[in-house]
């Protein structure tokens, strides 16, 4: 991949920064500051003008949560926003409600973009990142599964004229042992064209890309993440 902007999630400034400016010395670089010790790094190419922020709203009164790193850079004379996500994980009620109140926030910013570009489904906005749609358990047979928390995903994008993007590759997490989950999405405004590949806008890259349990599979689940990265292109 060569990416104009990326993000990576659960990383450290401390650890990272020299490989970022040896590795990639055409962008420049952001990270969320917190009480958290998983940050997000945002890199931009330097031929964009960018306005980057950090939106604190993500953390919902949580010092332990991620905020938002959200973008705007300018292409063509059409301004894109891109909101970097790490939503609140774990199947129990509060994770499944820090994860609703994080999406509302979302949506909510969707809507003053709108606003801001002359109405509804006018703003160019893409949300991308680690969702942890994984549903919530609960008992006396009241779960909600993770398909349920993607429906209403969906329906909320939709209804800010939003879509999730269809993937080349289903699961993108795993631990390793069998165990696979569709946790990271691109959400995105309907009227951004994007580049598609067989009918599907977004590729899955990473450990999928080995066979289960390989030598090269178990390398990457154990020493680069139980995540696959996520690459889509705006046309």
């Amino acid at each position: 991949m060569d990416p104009d902007i990326f993000a990576i999630l659960e990383v450290e400034g401390k650890d990272v920064w020299n490989y970022m400016f040896n590795e990639f010395p055409k962008h420049n670089f952001f990270i969320t500051e917190g009480a958290q010790t998983q940050e997000i790094l945002v890199g931009v190419h330097n031929k964009f003008k960018c306005f980057l922020t950090q939106r604190d709203e993500f953390k919902t009164g949580r010092t332990h949560l991620r905020p938002g790193p959200f973008v705007t850079v300018q292409v063509d004379n059409e301004c894109y926003t891109l909101l970097f996500l790490h939503l609140k994980s774990k199947s129990d009620p509060e994770g499944f409600g820090l994860r609703d109140k994080m999406l509302d926030h979302a949506f909510n910013l969707k809507k003053a973009l709108d606003s801001a570009a002359g109405g509804n489904g006018k703003a160019k906005f893409i949300a991308m990142g680690d969702f942890n749609s994984m549903g919530m358990e609960y008992p006396y047979d009241s779960n909600i599964l993770p398909s349920f928390e993607l429906k209403r995903l969906a329906n909320r994008a939709k209804y800010r004229k939003m879509s999730i993007l269809p993937k080349d590759y289903e699961a993108t997490w795993t631990n390793g042992k069998g165990m696979y989950s569709d946790l990271d999405h691109v959400v995105a405004s309907d009227s951004i064209n994007f580049k598609e590949w067989n009918g599907k806008k977004v590729k899955v890259l990473g450990w999928n890309e080995f066979p289960e349990g390989s030598d090269e599979f178990n390398e990457f689940v154990n020493k680069i993440s139980d995540h696959c990265a996520l690459y889509c292109e705006v046309h």
